[in-house]
């Protein structure tokens, strides 16, 4: 039997949210899929601490500076060439 894209979707469509959260787990290959409204402020804050550890891990105080410097730096915005057409 073959199955159309267009039925799979209207199949979908049908899932509870948690059939459709089972799904993206499945089609993520076992990455999980969170919702973040789903967390609570306190676990933002948890994630978001643990992800600044995370990337500081290694790095030396002279890396971190030159990363923040270069944030800090003034942003110049790219040219838009649509306004040089007709």
């Amino acid at each position: 039997m073959v199955i159309t894209l267009k039925e799979i979707i209207q199949l979908v469509d049908q899932l509870s949210p948690e059939e459709k959260d089972e799904l993206r787990d499945y089609l993520g290959h076992g990455t999980p899929v969170f919702d973040v409204e789903k967390l609570s402020p306190e676990e933002r804050i948890k994630r978001m601490d643990e992800a600044v550890k995370a990337i500081r891990e290694g790095l030396s105080q002279s890396e971190l500076d030159e990363m923040i410097e270069a944030m800090n730096h003034k942003y110049i915005e790219p040219v838009d060439d649509d306004i040089w057409r007709d």
